[in-house]
């Protein structure tokens, strides 16, 4: 696990807390309450006739940088002697508009540098109207074809690839050892837990498919939203006894931002300080240094998602479209609960939507659905018998097993009777759960972390988990389970519970994995690519084979359906 010493940027979420570089608070003294404000001027425009090259040496490498003391421009091997001559510490990356400590050798985060960054780009970058927009996504798109002076240009400019050692297609090769978007997250203090999410959310098929295809544009929400943050803002806020929260941040927008960097190319390591300012803004009692949960990461992120796009619905040029956001479209599943009353046979059910299916690992959390049958009458054994599941345990704790044990029957205890409608009594009950709706990807979250509050205690669970690759959830399905309970009778309720819209066959894509202790593990994240397996751990990507996925200590589990159908506003998304 990194420490926070091994990435210095900002805790940005007092605006005056002081940076975590003590020579960017020397800078900002020096240079007063607004040292960014002619940030614009050190930016790169990507102007075809404008070059920049490094004073000293001058080359033009792709990492440039700007004094921010003396505008001097210099390459990193010649930023530094000039930092360490005039104790000019701070530069500006003028392509990657990133802060750089020459110093202290690595990124420094800024709130105030980030929010003049974002007010240059608005300010050279105006966005045509909505209607316009929305105009030019419709159009077909044309592959481009070169004229003879362009293929000219190209032959005289080109050189051919390096041979595959394999002697293969080396493009092929190189594509199949570093498939598109395939891409490290810099650790900034204890944020594997982020790290690992986002890469598994980053190669989510229908999520991936759209932010790639604009479906949530961060210039034009930025412009709509106006989500320009300054220190002047945020004063207005606090003044305004608005709890310092700030409705204009967009998990969404930085997602995007993130998307578009994973897949530009660029095989270098991303730092996601912006993701991480903004998900602290929405999470303020997450906001810290300190390690968090991965699955409580994930909700609170897709909630953040969730709760900005809802808003965005409600206003005219909304770029929003169906029955609910892209997270929920994606990721929102239904559940169905059946309490049964033991004497009468009544049942009452109720419905829950879901994002995940958390499932314990051992045997001995389930409450034990079996019973004696001599305690009960004829029409309460049959049912009764119908709905537990006798299957033997096995010694391996499996993710079938898990889901077997979820939709098993299982008997409430004496203290949770419920008030039975036909009886007009309290009775004790069995309880069952199955899904109503499968979602498009499933996440099941493996609880290894147990909290015993009567014995004031923590612990990890280290047991082993066997997944398979492929998975089908037609058995947990709410038909499968009322077919199952009443021996195949065909009942009036049958049709609603058909899920015939949606596969139930699922294929691996992702698995989130924990290390260590309770309070002092690492998060790993799998990801299967082009039917290759690669591990992610922080800035780190290298290829593994199967059997390494096989024997990880899977904490979130993520399914995709193998057959997926578009509607673009509907429910269903593009795989």
């Amino acid at each position: 696990m990194s420490s926070p010493s091994d990435h210095n940027i900002q805790d940005s979420r007092d605006s005056e807390q002081s940076p975590n570089c003590h020579h960017l608070l020397q800078l900002r003294s020096h240079l007063g309450p607004n040292p960014f404000r002619n940030i614009h001027h050190s930016l790169h425009r990507n102007k075809a006739a404008q070059t920049i090259s490094c004073a000293a040496c001058g080359r033009s490498p792709p990492r440039l940088y700007k004094c921010l003391s003396c505008a001097a421009i210099t390459c990193l091997t010649h930023a530094l002697p000039h930092a360490a001559d005039t104790l000019h510490h701070l530069a500006v990356d003028v392509h990657r508009a990133e802060l750089f400590c020459c110093a202290c050798a690595d990124q420094v985060y800024d709130k105030d540098f980030d929010a003049a960054v974002m007010a240059a780009a608005v300010e050279v970058a105006p966005l045509p109207p909505p209607d316009n927009l929305r105009k030019r996504r419709r159009v077909d798109y044309k592959p481009w074809s070169p004229d003879a002076n362009e293929r000219a240009f190209i032959a005289e400019n080109s050189s051919a690839l390096p041979p595959s050692e394999l002697g293969g297609d080396s493009a092929g090769d190189e594509l199949r050892r570093h498939p598109r978007g395939l891409k490290g997250l810099c650790n900034l203090g204890n944020t594997c837990f982020m790290n690992s999410v986002l890469q598994a959310l980053l190669h989510t098929p229908p999520l991936r498919n759209y932010f790639l295809s604009d479906g949530h544009n961060r210039f034009y929400c930025e412009r709509e939203n106006r989500t320009i943050v300054t220190r002047k803002s945020e004063s207005s806020k606090i003044n305004n006894n608005n709890n310092n929260k700030n409705p204009q941040l967009c998990l969404a927008c930085d997602l995007d931002a993130i998307f578009s960097a994973a897949f530009s190319g660029d095989r270098l390591p991303y730092s996601p300080a912006k993701f991480l300012y903004s998900w602290w803004q929405h999470a303020s009692n997450l906001a810290s240094y300190e390690q968090q949960d991965a699955h409580e990461f994930f909700i609170s992120m897709l909630d953040g998602i969730h709760e900005k796009m809802q808003k965005d619905k409600r206003k005219p040029h909304s770029q929003g479209s169906g029955d609910c956001c892209i997270a929920h479209r994606v990721f929102s599943g239904t559940l169905r609960s059946d309490v049964m009353c033991t004497t009468c046979g009544f049942t009452s059910t109720t419905y829950d939507p879901c994002i995940d299916i958390s499932l314990d690992l051992e045997q001995n959390h389930m409450g034990s659905a079996k019973t004696s049958s001599s305690s009960k009458s004829s029409h309460s054994v049959n049912n009764e018998a119908d709905l537990i599941n006798t299957s033997q345990n096995s010694s391996i704790s499996t993710l079938i097993g898990c889901l077997d044990r979820f939709t098993r029957a299982e008997r409430l205890g004496s203290d949770q009777k419920f008030f039975c409608q036909q009886c007009q009594v309290r009775q004790e009950s069995l309880k069952q759960m199955s899904i109503r709706k499968l979602p498009v990807v499933s996440c099941f979250h493996i609880k290894r972390f147990e909290h015993s509050p009567i014995r004031k205690m923590s612990r990890k669970i280290d047991s082993y988990l066997q997944f398979p690759f492929s998975l089908d959830m037609a058995p947990y399905l709410s038909s499968s389970i009322l077919r199952s309970r009443y021996g195949n009778r065909m009942f009036p309720f049958d049709a609603e519970e058909q899920d015939t819209d949606f596969s139930s066959e699922f294929e691996l894509f992702a698995v989130i994995t924990h290390t260590g202790k309770l309070d002092a593990g690492h998060y790993v994240t799998y990801l299967r690519l082009s039917n290759q397996w690669y591990k992610c751990d922080d800035a780190w990507v290298t290829q593994v084979n199967d059997d390494v996925v096989r024997a990880a200590q899977g904490y979130m589990i993520f399914y995709v359906q193998k057959k997926l159908d578009y509607r673009a506003t509907e429910t269903k998304v593009a795989g």
